[in-house]
């Protein structure tokens, strides 16, 4: 196995998160696992990583059922096609995957090759705001807005303390900061830090606790001041590197240069 697989248990309750190495921009797939069955949040970059996945998913002996992808950015939706599942999400992701995930893919079977398949999977099942109890446990389905992009999914497990943010929040990874939401992704993090979640699981780096909210905040007011004074994607990615020198995931901060300096 490329990637690593970290295992928490809260209460009885099971989430196994894969985390992508480099390659993969270190994004992570986490495994909730039921009574009877696995539900399974975003899908990875790449085929291969995402068949790692499935390889660990089918280890624990209980079938997948359910595949979340929660925005449609590229490593957290084009290795869907290796779970052959039906995608659950929601309404306002479904419609950006049908707009721009082909698109998307191409861009990045150009740089990768078919480790990258040649057309995104799209979201059939669409996930409402809310609670649900799935084999028995309690599912609280959260719609977060403009952040890291416009529109993506958060699932809490209340019972268990636990809060999977995707995307809100990165653990000592860089962060794509591309759609340049520096203000409303800061309102965003003071909105679920009052959440009180015990135990957080980012979409980027390890499982962490409260301490990730003032972090991620750190880091992109860093991240904004750098922007405004460099000169363009080289100088924004060596000084970013240079501040940050223990992050990982540098792969992302290549990528999100021609966002940022258009």
């Amino acid at each position: 196995m490329h990637g690593s697989v970290t295992t928490i248990q809260r209460n009885g309750l099971k989430v196994h998160t894969y985390a992508a190495p480099e390659a993969g921009w270190v994004v992570n797939t986490h495994i909730i696992e039921l009574a009877s069955q696995l539900l399974v949040v975003d899908a990875q970059y790449t085929l291969d990583f995402a068949e790692e996945v499935v390889a660990f998913a089918a280890t624990l002996n209980k079938p997948i059922t359910r595949l979340y992808v929660t925005h449609y950015h590229p490593d957290h939706l084009l290795g869907a096609a290796a779970f052959g599942l039906p995608i659950h999400g929601l309404a306002e992701v479904a419609r950006k995957i049908d707009q721009v995930g082909d698109r998307v893919a191409g861009e990045e079977r150009a740089k990768v090759g078919d480790r990258i398949p040649d057309h995104a999977e799209r979201i059939s099942e669409i996930v409402q705001e809310g609670e649900e109890r799935i084999d028995g446990t309690l599912l609280r389905h959260v719609a977060l807005r403009h952040a890291e992009t416009a529109d993506a999914l958060v699932i809490a497990l209340p019972e268990h303390d636990i809060l999977i943010t995707q995307d809100l929040l990165y653990h000592q990874v860089h962060v794509f900061v591309g759609e340049l939401a520096f203000e409303s992704w800061r309102a965003a993090l003071s909105t679920f830090s009052t959440l009180n979640f015990g135990t957080l699981l980012p979409g980027h780096g390890n499982p962490g606790d409260a301490a990730l909210w003032t972090h991620m905040r750190d880091y992109l007011d860093v991240a904004e001041r750098t922007w405004k004074t460099s000169d363009g994607a080289e100088a924004f990615h060596r000084q970013m590197v240079a501040l940050f020198p223990y992050h990982r995931g540098a792969l992302l901060l290549q990528h999100e240069g021609r966002f940022l300096y258009k």
